[in-house]
């Protein structure tokens, strides 16, 4: 039996949201992508590169980000949203968990660069 590995270009959606200071520098910023896959009808939202400057944190610009990010991934009809953090930011994985995210596995990474 001969096997033929087949690529296909996936077109990816996305939001970039950010949070802007009185005079338009930014203080807060995270990136929502929907994925798809065969498997479901509605797309994954999927938080990344979720950051709030360090003067700025503790006053509920991370809440609001987010929670935002939330709302725009239920209007995107996505059944789940998904977010990853390291192992060395217990004060974040906190931060998910109040905020009604859950534990549920591990990240696998391979870095390429």
């Amino acid at each position: 039996m001969e096997e033929n590995l087949q690529i296909q270009e996936i077109k990816m959606n996305g939001f970039l949201f950010k949070i802007l200071d009185k005079r338009k520098q930014e203080i807060a910023r995270g990136r929502l992508y929907l994925l798809e896959n065969d498997l479901h009808s509605q797309p994954i939202g999927y938080l990344e590169d979720v950051f709030v400057k360090e003067e700025y944190r503790g006053r509920g610009f991370g809440t609001k980000l987010v929670k935002e990010m939330i709302e725009k991934a239920k209007k995107e009809n996505c059944y789940k949203i998904v977010c990853t953090s390291r192992f060395t930011k217990p004060e974040v994985h906190q931060f998910y968990e109040k905020l009604g995210f859950t534990k549920f596995g591990f990240e696998f990474r391979m870095d390429l660069k």
